[in-house]
């Protein structure tokens, strides 16, 4: 990756040819990364999204989500260690967040470990709270996982009360 440069940061829809570049942020920044053939079928997931965040030609991030019904799980966020500290990762949530109140979804869940306390306090900053832990979650060294959510507006009637 050339060096980045501090600048606006255009989202978009991944690509094939983007996967490298999303694989390689991947193992830069989760313990077990997932693999290029999990980003590649994402791609073809209908409830599935997989976006990018590019500084000129560079791809500095990414996001995966899930659309279901009327919520939205979040999967995956990152920024390249380059880019990290210059809004990449904000950018893409509040992307995340847009998208889905113009889907008019109800809610955006999460699960992020425990210890990661930027990612937390990301969340925390965009209003999330937090509503259960999940004891052992991560299978690679049995971190705890914080269940987060986000309530964009009320459940309707008959749904259940997080």
């Amino acid at each position: 990756m050339r060096a980045v440069h501090p600048g606006a940061v255009v989202i978009a829809p991944a690509t094939a040819a983007d996967l490298d570049a999303i694989d390689e942020i991947s193992r830069h920044s989760f313990k077990t990364p997932w693999s290029r053939q999990t980003f590649e079928d994402e791609l073809g997931r209908a409830q599935a999204r997989l976006e990018v965040a590019r500084r000129g030609a560079d791809v500095v991030g990414y996001v995966n989500y899930w659309l279901v019904a009327d919520e939205v799980h979040l999967l995956a966020i990152a920024t390249h260690p380059d880019a990290r500290r210059g809004g990449v990762g904000e950018a893409l949530l509040r992307h995340l967040i847009d998208g889905a109140r113009g889907r008019d979804a109800r809610l955006v869940t999460l699960e992020v470990r425990a210890g990661n306390e930027a990612a937390v306090g990301l969340y925390h900053r965009f209003g999330f709270v937090d509503v259960a832990m999940r004891r052992g979650y991560y299978g690679d060294d049995d971190e705890d996982a914080i269940v987060m959510l986000l309530e964009l507006r009320s459940p309707g009637p008959g749904a259940p009360a997080w």
